[in-house]
């Protein structure tokens, strides 16, 4: 009895797992076809919105500067590899640097579409489905000088 208790918990657990991995493949999959279509209204190539890291460092150095770029991929290294403590204060800092680091590139992106900070919310909370908008919908891209004026 406690054997078909437990292959009952193992089987749900892989089942659970399954559907997971899927689900985030399907997320993943909405992003890269979103941002194929949003380099190309950038002048970019399509395929670079295919590649996860890469794709990050195109957007920051379109719609900001690449600076930033490399400073959240430094934040978001610490929070990962931060150690087990991760109440240290370091690890907290760099958690909220790379946060206020990713909604500003998103509000940097909502303006150079045209849009203003609910779109930016929306990017951040929701980013696949904003990013789809983004890139099949009738808006057009138009580069921010350093001032974020257009």
């Amino acid at each position: 009895m406690l054997f078909l208790i437990l292959m009952t918990i193992l089987g749900s657990t892989l089942a659970l797992g399954t559907l997971y991995i899927f689900g985030m493949l399907f997320w993943y999959l909405l992003l890269a076809l979103g941002r194929w279509q949003m380099f190309e209204k950038m002048g970019q190539p399509g395929w670079k919105g295919f590649i996860p890291i890469y794709s990050d460092y195109i957007l920051y150095g379109s719609c900001w500067q690449t600076v930033f770029f490399w400073i959240a991929l430094a934040a978001s290294a610490v929070c990962a590899f931060g150690g087990a403590d991760s109440r240290s204060m370091l690890v907290s800092l760099a958690g909220m640097a790379g946060t206020v680091l990713e909604f500003l590139l998103a509000l940097r992106i909502s303006r150079s579409f045209g849009h203003d900070i609910p779109f930016a919310i929306g990017l951040t909370l929701l980013n696949p489905l904003f990013v789809l908008y983004l890139g099949f919908g009738p808006d057009r891209y138009r580069r921010l000088d350093w001032s974020g004026s257009f």
